[in-house]
């Protein structure tokens, strides 16, 4: 028996924040989310203060030997500049040396291999602050904690259908402090000049298929336990052209999967637009940037999920999954309208 699927659409509000205005009350966290949540706020906040937070590649729990990956750092940074803004400290600096995005010819931080700027200043003069380094194992900032709680808000699998941090909010801190390095930025630009039709209604369709987390230990932290069919997809794009209506249109597809982009090629035909040279996996493999047998290196898996984050951003409409790098869309396009697969 097949999974009832909900989507929730940024552009249909509920009926209650219609009427009032405002946003609808924000979902009550599930139970394991809430004992997390308590927990957390349980531990102190750290004195910030005319200091440097010094962020590092997180962890995750339990396994210590899986790093957070690139666009949840990427919220993550996002964070702890709004942090370092409510708090009064001087900067924020990113030192991020996690395996799976590291290049040795590259430098051993990889955050400066996409972005120009890996001190940003909060304060006008953060000149000789003293650094904070939030490196301990213990913290609600440190190795296995970071700062997408704030983003994401108390119900982070719910994200961005709830969240912490307004687009808005997020967007003024990326145009702010966080600048896409311009050989990237000049990829993207004339991907979209010799792709995109001009005139054209364009809907991105990002489905992360290999983040979907089986058994027990999925539930526990609020994963996604089972697939959610292709077909589901390709139904709400059709529905959003058929909103639309537009003249010509065509449909950027970013996945992780082979099978996917398969899938909507057949779908799609000449209409289909994708990066011919991203590194993809079969379904239900590993991770791309857990792949050590993908014959691409650390770089180009990192820059390839930010090419396709950018594309992303530039399309009409955009059609998700619960994943970090469709959410980095949104935040460098806050205009962005989009449809959101619950579950």
């Amino acid at each position: 028996m097949s999974r009832a699927v909900e989507w929730y659409r940024s552009n249909a509000p509920t009926r209650s924040a219609s009427l009032s205005g405002e946003r609808a009350p924000s979902p009550r966290p599930s139970i394991s989310r809430a004992i997390r949540n308590w927990l957390r706020d349980r531990l102190p906040e750290p004195d910030v203060r005319d200091r440097t937070l010094v962020l590092y590649a997180r962890r995750g729990l339990p396994k210590l030997s899986s790093w957070a990956g690139m666009f949840s750092e990427f919220h993550s940074v996002l964070g702890a500049l709004a942090y370092a803004e409510m708090r009064g400290a001087a900067g924020v600096c990113v030192d991020f040396r996690s395996a799976p995005y590291v290049d040795p010819e590259r430098g051993p931080n990889w955050w400066t291999y996409f972005f120009t700027r890996a001190d940003m200043a909060v304060r006008s003069s953060p000149s000789l602050a003293a650094e904070l380094h939030l490196n301990r194992v213990v913290a609600k900032y440190g190795r296995h904690g970071g700062f997408c709680d704030l983003v994401n808000g108390v119900t982070p699998y719910l994200y961005p259908m709830t969240w912490g941090v307004s687009r808005s909010e997020l967007h003024r801190l990326v145009t702010t402090h966080i600048e896409v390095r311009p050989e990237i930025r000049d990829e993207v630009d004339r991907i979209v000049a010799a792709s995109f039709e001009p005139g054209a209604y364009i809907v991105g369709v990002h489905y992360r298929g290999t983040d979907s987390t089986h058994g027990l230990a999925g539930s526990l932290v609020d994963y996604r336990t089972h697939r959610i069919p292709y077909s589901v997809y390709a139904d709400e794009m059709r529905r959003v052209l058929a909103v639309a209506a537009p003249r010509r249109y065509q449909v950027l597809v970013a996945t992780d999967e082979i099978e996917f982009l398969d899938f909507m090629r057949r779908e799609l035909g000449d209409r289909a637009l994708y990066l011919q040279d991203a590194p993809r996996v079969r379904a239900g493999g590993a991770a791309i940037h857990f792949d050590d047998t993908l014959q691409v290196s650390n770089y180009q898996k990192g820059k390839s999920g930010l090419v396709d984050c950018l594309l992303l951003a530039a399309t009409s409409y955009l059609v998700k999954g619960r994943s970090n790098l469709s959410d980095a869309s949104l935040a460098f396009n806050p205009r962005l309208p989009y449809s959101f697969c619950v579950r």
